[in-house]
């Protein structure tokens, strides 16, 4: 066995000299290569991670140690002596913390709420440095993301972590519509023999703004998610591991499969229990731990038809289908979902939530048709994209509905004697996004026992759970109650109702503070705290200031607005990025975090009362703040700057109802005159993904 360091070296050298960033093709298009004669192609989930992630993961320990050094010299914990810890770390790197964040999905709104917490966290960032949250994200090991969230983590991925500012600025984050001769490279790519969908037709809208860089004449379209591993800070292990988690649906032939029969034919739907294959893409790899693969391919080679393992030519693997944009247009393929609450009206294909229908509360009483509601709301939301269907098939050459719901993906399975006999019949893997059985919170690639983490910050974004745009905890219960069905290491949930009588989805809290074997999750639903972050998914056309705008949200949430909401809480964030591997070494828990997790943890006490509707009027930092007044003095300025600064980013100014930078505006939808605070952006050019 290779030492460590010479080892490292390796897997450096080979990402250097192996790995291309971008497709042979140097566009959308696959090609076709020789087969490798030293690849595994496919191996089973049973080995723990790939030996390259292995390797990575052993590289990063030293650049988390270094982080944590900064970071919590920078926080201070009373009584903690930060120089010991490092160096028990130093002398046991095994033992540092494994620290992960997930970005949930909700479209544009998790895409920039999930940069807003990555900026919060970032070092870079003399506001997050200044609140004393700036430098745990140096200290994170892994990133994952899922629809909206997987367009954040990709974003940060491709673009070898730059900083969020500097993305705005440079409008990687403005889409813009390409020529409609881009659309020419998916006819190359169904040339080849590939099928086609929806997929491919967000990928090349995405890519197009996303993964543009003014320095770089590289065909974004090319830009691969294998291709990370060529990014320097990849390469220097000094940023997270940007993961995708996404869904399966099967053939109407095979066991387990669900559908719908449409008046446009049979529509496939995921399974809605803890029986569902949950999938993931890292740069090295895809596949799933549990369920029907319960094995991994090597992404590099994704498109090589596959048998036991193995290529069926050996003359005719592919290279360059696992486009970067593909992989997130795949994570984000809902299109199966919104097209059957069209054609149902809401009664089928409905995200997760838990609706309350009464009350006996003496606020904010819940409607009494708060289901339908929510129901019409999300439909009206996907209207836009039910209606480009025609268009689009039209794109894909006037293929059926049926073909085009799905990112299709080539099996690599077939045949693989780990996986479910059903899978290794199938020619393609069905894609959909990864929120579609119920878990808008990406965190089953995170608890995953062969990646030990220690402690996750759950961003959750979605607003899918009530009609007013805010959670109410469902996705996170349901993946608790997912991990309890496969076995897997998971701090204890409460109910809805506890969730919503006990503020944890208006204020951060952690869960799993006195359960032992499981890992630490601190919880932060999205909340008006500075600004009213709770837009319709669909929603785009923000100038870098009003981006700017948004992120700043969850600094102050983070952060509590620098400690003013909620005293010492950015020592208690530090203790809990530490906690699990202080138990490890055997260092005793300062008293200040013991304080912590007794005020800022779940300590497994419930209150099932029916809740009062959570509608917030104001912004929490300012409670003369309404939406009205946010939206006409802070949100949209007749003579919008370009770029900001960072010292820019605090600036409120005056500003009008709509912005030139836009293609429409804000209004509130009021259904039975009940609610006011969930906006809608109605956009007069077609809104491309979700």
């Amino acid at each position: 066995m290779l030492p460590i360091a010479l080892s490292l070296f390796v897997l450096a050298a080979h990402f250097r000299f192996t790995v291309a960033s971008s497709s042979p093709s140097g566009n959308y298009t696959p090609s076709f290569v020789d087969c490798p004669t030293n690849v595994t192609f496919v191996r089973p989930a049973s080995e723990g991670l790939s030996a390259a992630e292995a390797l990575w993961v052993a590289q990063r320990k030293t650049n988390v140690i270094s982080a944590l050094q900064e970071y919590l010299a920078l926080v201070e914990i009373p009584d903690f002596d930060t120089d010991s810890y490092i160096k028990a770390l130093q002398a046991k790197e095994s033992e540092a913390p494994v620290i992960g964040m997930s970005f949930s999905g909700g479209g544009e709104r998790a895409l920039l709420n999930g940069l807003g917490m990555y900026q919060a966290l970032d070092s870079r960032y003399p506001p997050a440095v200044e609140a004393k949250t700036g430098g745990l994200l140096q200290a994170m090991t892994y990133l994952t993301g899922l629809s909206g969230g997987a367009a954040a983590a990709a974003i940060l991925g491709v673009n070898d972590f730059r900083t969020a500012l500097d993305l705005s600025n440079s409008g990687n984050l403005n889409g813009t519509d390409p020529s409609d001769s881009a659309f020419e490279a998916i006819g190359s790519k169904a040339g080849l023999g590939f099928n086609i969908s929806f997929a491919d037709i967000f990928a090349i809208e995405e890519a197009y703004a996303w993964f543009q860089s003014s320095n770089n004449t590289t065909d974004p379209f090319s830009l691969l998610w294998s291709g990370i591993q060529s990014n320097p800070t990849f390469i220097n292990a000094t940023y997270p591991l940007p993961i995708l988690m996404l869904n399966e649906v099967i053939p109407s032939e095979l066991p387990g499969s669900n559908s719908y029969d449409s008046p446009n034919g049979t529509v496939l739907l995921p399974v809605y229990n803890a029986n569902q294959t949950i999938y993931e893409m890292t740069p090295f790899e895809y596949g799933s731990w549990q369920g029907r693969a319960a094995a991994f391919a090597d992404i590099k080679y994704a498109g090589t038809t596959l048998s036991e393992g193995k290529p069926v030519n050996s003359s005719l693997c592919v290279e360059g289908f696992d486009s970067a944009a593909f992989a997130v247009g795949s994570a984000e393929m809902a299109f199966n979902l919104w097209y059957l609450e069209s054609v149902t009206n809401g009664s089928v294909g409905q995200f997760a939530k838990r609706q309350e229908t009464t009350t006996s509360s003496a606020f904010i009483s819940y409607p009494s048709d708060e289901a339908t509601l929510e129901q019409v709301r999300v439909m009206n939301a996907s209207l836009d994209f039910v209606a480009a269907i025609p268009e689009f098939l039209e794109l894909l050459g006037n293929q059926t509905l049926q073909e085009s719901l799905y990112g299709v993906w080539p099996n690599p399975f077939a045949n693989f004697s780990t996986s479910d006999s059903g899978l290794q019949s199938q020619d393609n893997l069905l894609f959909v996004d990864g929120s579609e059985v119920g878990q808008e919170n990406p965190l089953v690639p995170l608890i995953q026992p062969a990646r030990n983490l220690d402690f996750a910050i759950v961003c959750d974004n979605g607003g899918t759970e009530l009609s007013s745009g805010w959670m109410n905890g469902t996705s996170f219960i349901n993946t608790y109650e997912w991990a309890q069905g496969n076995d897997l290491p998971f701090p204890k949930i409460p109910d809805v109702n506890t969730m919503l009588n006990l503020n944890h989805t208006t204020k951060p809290t952690f869960f799993g503070c006195n359960e032992q074997d499981v890992p630490l999750l601190l919880y932060v639903a999205d909340f008006p705290y500075s600004s009213f972050n709770n837009i319709s998914f669909t929603s785009s056309g923000f100038s870098p200031r009003q981006q700017q705008i948004l992120f700043g949200n969850a600094l102050t949430t983070i952060s509590q607005n620098n400690d003013n909401l909620t005293a010492n809480w950015t020592t208690c964030v530090a203790c809990g990025a530490i906690l699990r591997s202080l138990q490890r070494l055997s260092i005793g828990v300062p008293d200040a975090c013991k304080t912590c997790f007794e005020d800022h943890c779940w300590q497994g006490n419930t209150e099932d009362a029916e809740p009062s509707f959570l509608e917030p009027g104001t912004l929490l930092v300012n409670e003369r703040m309404t939406f009205e007044t946010w939206n006409q003095t802070v949100f949209y300025a007749e003579n919008d700057v370009v770029n900001v600064t960072d010292s820019e980013t605090k600036i409120v100014v005056v500003t009008l109802e709509t912005s030139p930078e836009t293609s429409g505006t804000w209004k509130r939808i009021t259904p039975s005159g009940w609610f006011g605070s969930f906006l809608l952006f109605v956009s007069l050019s077609m809104p491309w993904w979700g």
